[in-house]
């Protein structure tokens, strides 16, 4: 009788100490992925702070065409479309890792609109540098992620109520 009990009591305090190390492992598992979202908030930061660098870039070039009087002023104007549409999505990936520093979770929206924001750029980009652009994949492929927008932004309203 006293043996078992023994065993039981040994048996509750070895659960208890695999209970500490799982509380202690869980704990220092979520402090280092706030590490890690602080690292890409960062990050994004810096990206977005060169992004808007090339933009200014971009600005002063479009002017010095329209002072000059160039004929084709077109490639640089989209050019300058072209580096502040990908300003969006970087703006959307910040508020994106605040939340989930704040502790809330990333709509799939974000990644869908970063999806729509690239193809619409490289279709300005490609445009811009003459060369010749498949208008109708290119239409198809952002009727898809519209689509796919909707199917994403239905079901997270489902979720919510």
């Amino acid at each position: 009788m006293k043996a078992r009990k023994k065993i039981r009591f040994l048996f509750s305090k070895l659960i208890d100490r695999l209970s500490n190390i799982d509380n202690s492992l869980i704990k220092f598992l979520e402090n280092f992925d706030r590490i890690v979202h602080l690292f890409l908030a960062v990050l994004i930061v810096f990206v977005t702070i060169a992004i808007f660098t090339w933009f200014i870039h971009d600005v002063v070039n479009l002017f010095k065409s329209v002072v000059e009087f160039k004929k084709n002023i077109s490639s640089n104007a989209l050019r300058l479309f072209g580096t502040a549409i990908l300003l969006w999505p970087l703006s959307s990936l910040l508020k994106a890792e605040i939340e989930v520093i704040k502790g809330g979770k990333i709509s799939l929206n974000l990644f869908i609109d970063t999806a729509i924001a690239s193809s619409i750029r490289s279709v300005l980009i490609s445009s811009a540098e003459g060369e010749e652009v498949d208008t109708y994949k290119f239409v198809v492929a952002i009727v898809a992620l519209a689509v796919v927008r909707l199917i994403v932004v239905y079901t997270e309203n489902l979720e919510r109520r």
